[in-house]
């Protein structure tokens, strides 16, 4: 398989261009990620890694395209969430993998200006206790989030500093000069921004990933962006819910792990 530089996705607009994930959008908009193609005429389908997140889509392929993408997701995609399209591509994952797999539960969630109440995040924004502060990440938060694994992801899809600073956002909760809590752009495409939501262990079920997540919210309302939020566990769809997000339901990913999970 081909990989594409952010300046050949052209190829896959076809293949990519109906789907809201806004991941594969930003994909496809050359703005972020790594996409391989079977070859550069007219693919039928491809696979885009961004983060933690892998999709195979278009036409799942048949004999030698079939062993070619097996071999690039158990190489290139390892650990990551393996999305499945549809059902032929859950058939065709389950079919061709070559290795063992495990599948795991994450929640849809859908969102809409309109059932966003922003006095009631403004609250969560205001509710902040006096020990901790809120700030937009510049900079420095930029430097202090990569240097811890928890809150690394709050930044590290973006190519650079300067890259975050031009097309991404998100604010960090401090206690001292320690990093707590944070909402930030996992991703972005035209239009639309993937949360990315997480506190440090000691420090949650305090309402500090509230503050965090609404503060980001009201962000992406007042500039007219869609902030997309996909739950990996139940704590994170109910705190969605709380914040205005609807549920669309459960649905299973693929995942190959470090050890084939043997």
């Amino acid at each position: 398989m081909i990989e594409l530089g952010f300046a050949k996705r052209d190829v896959i607009v076809p293949i990519c261009r109906d789907s809201r994930e806004v991941l594969v959008r930003s994909a496809m908009e050359g703005r972020m990620g790594r996409v391989w193609v079977p070859g550069m005429e007219s693919p039928s389908f491809c696979l885009i890694r961004l983060g933690s997140f892998s999709y195979p889509l278009g036409v799942p392929p048949k004999g030698a395209e079939a062993l070619d993408l097996s071999k690039v997701l158990r190489t290139e995609c390892r650990s990551s969430f393996i999305t499945p399209q549809n059902d032929h591509w859950i058939n065709w994952l389950d079919q061709n993998l070559n290795c063992a797999y495990r599948t795991v539960s994450r929640y849809a969630l859908k969102n809409d200006e309109t059932h966003f109440d922003r006095n009631r995040l403004q609250s969560f924004v205001n509710a902040l206790p006096d020990e901790y502060h809120l700030k937009k990440i510049d900079h420095y938060f930029y430097r202090l989030a990569l240097k811890e694994e928890w809150s690394a992801d709050f930044v590290s899809n973006f190519e650079n500093e300067k890259k975050f600073a031009e097309y991404g956002m998100g604010y960090v909760i401090t206690k001292g000069k320690e990093l707590v809590s944070g909402c930030s752009a996992y991703g972005f495409s035209e239009g639309m921004m993937e949360v990315e939501i997480d506190t440090k262990k000691e420090y949650r079920r305090m309402g500090l990933a509230s503050c965090a997540a609404s503060k980001f919210i009201l962000d992406c309302l007042d500039k007219g962006l869609q902030p997309n939020w996909d739950a990996a566990n139940l704590h994170s769809a109910a705190l969605a819910e709380k914040l205005g997000y609807i549920q669309a339901g459960e649905y299973s990913v693929f995942q190959i792990g470090p050890e084939d999970f043997q």
